[in-house]
């Protein structure tokens, strides 16, 4: 697939100055994607802002006012960009899917490059909308990723319409990914990794593997009769905090949901912050386990890098739930709890970056950590989409396509060679 040429950047007037209602959503979307939705009151905003609380009203209907305002606008922009390369007045002007794709892809890096906090806004946060407003965030998106898919389709004809769907939001995560950490480079450099790895993504094949039976494993379902009342507490739990986020569930919904009534959920767990440390504490051990075991085959560092990231996808398809609420709830933690959990994902992070770096030592440190960091959001996003988790062997298709954005060669050599 080819590489755009880079953007012509020309000198042109000075932006027109935000209005008071953009400046006060931009206020919100930076403590939004901070902090957490729930952790913001307007009160807060209004206090960055330098204004009084009531004044937001003038602005906003409410707190998910702003919310809309940002996520439908963020995906209405990427739309424009998607329209502007691939409808139809480009097919007019005879430029190819393969141009108008590679076009778009770049656009949307700039865009995610200049605007870091919409990643997690829409991945995290764009959940606790009001109905309505997801029902508009769903056609944006829509409007986004459907043609998006359909020059990718039309550039590879072997692609069914679900591998390439699958490919194209792969691509959306990776340029997603920005808002999980602060690894930056120069404004242009980030634009063409981001751009790089995303078009790698979409060249990337799909695993024979499927063809003879191919391993994929079931998510534990949400309420399924585990060992134990605790762990089948644990597992409502951390469904309700994903689907609904950790402020909107008591623990009385947690019982029920559970078959549990009354107080004697609380034999169990203390409260629902226990819960949630439960949570942070099983999937750190989960991860500490994989890297104990890596370590223990005493392999190459390539190797080593394989069976890690086969582990990962292992662990994050096969627990769902638990994996969601650990990112998506674990800013909720208390600060000990958050700090420690913060360390764990900084070391764990740091023992990927330095295999990477080993099996492709001529990349710099930041660009090693960037691929890191886009490979985690593409299995985490692609798991926790609603539309592919009936897909199967999804294992299958994100180990190669992990190892496509961690090594492009080694992805490619796996999408040819998957055996078990």
């Amino acid at each position: 697939m080819p590489t755009p040429a880079p953007r012509q950047r020309t000198r042109t007037a000075a932006p027109e100055r935000p209005s008071r209602r953009d400046q006060l959503a931009l206020i919100a979307a930076g403590m939004f994607a901070q902090q957490g939705f729930h952790n913001v009151s307007v009160n807060d905003i209004a206090a960055a802002a330098g204004i009084s609380g009531p004044a937001i009203y003038r602005h906003f209907k409410n707190k998910q006012a702003i919310l809309a305002h940002l996520v439908c606008g963020g995906l209405a922009q990427a739309a424009d960009i998607v329209e502007r390369h691939l409808g139809d007045t480009t097919a007019r002007e005879g430029v190819s899917p393969a141009e108008g794709l590679a076009a778009a892809q770049a656009e949307l890096a700039a865009f995610v490059v200049g605007h870091p906090e919409f990643g997690v806004l829409w991945r995290r946060e764009g959940r606790h909308l009001a109905a309505a407003d997801g029902e508009e965030v769903a056609k944006a998106a829509a409007r986004a990723t459907i043609p998006l898919a359909a020059a990718l389709g039309e550039r590879r004809p072997e692609l069914n319409q679900g591998d390439a769907e699958l490919l194209t939001w792969s691509a959306l995560s990776v340029f997603g990914s920005i808002s999980d950490h602060r690894v930056r480079l120069p404004q242009t450099a980030l634009e063409h990794l981001l751009t790089a790895i995303a078009l790698d993504v979409l060249a990337a094949g799909m695993p024979a593997a499927r063809e003879h039976g191919g391993r994929s494993p079931a998510s534990q379902p949400r309420a399924a009769l585990l060992d134990s009342r605790r762990e089948q507490l644990l597992a409502v739990a951390a469904g309700l905090f994903w689907d609904r986020g950790y402020h909107a569930v008591t623990m009385e919904e947690i019982g029920a949901a559970a078959g549990i009534a009354g107080p004697s959920i609380y034999s169990h767990f203390g409260g629902k912050m226990e819960l949630l440390q439960t949570v942070a504490n099983r999937i750190g051990e989960h991860l500490r386990q994989a890297v104990f075991q890596a370590q223990r085959a005493e392999l190459e560092a390539g190797a080593t890098l394989g069976l890690l990231a086969r582990s990962y996808v292992d662990t994050v398809t096969g627990h769902r739930d638990l994996v969601a609420a650990y990112f998506r709830e674990g800013h909720n933690l208390p600060g000990r709890d958050r700090a420690e959990v913060r360390r764990f994902q900084q070391a764990y992070t740091q023992y990927w970056v330095d295999l990477v770096a080993a099996v492709a030592p001529e990349r710099s440190a930041e660009e090693t950590r960037i691929r890191v960091h886009a490979a985690f959001a593409l299995v985490n996003d692609i798991a926790q989409t609603k539309r592919f988790m009936a897909r199967p062997y999804l294992a299958d298709d994100l180990y190669p396509l992990m190892l496509t954005v961690l090594l492009p060669d080694r992805g490619r050599a796996e999408e040819t060679e998957h055996s078990y």
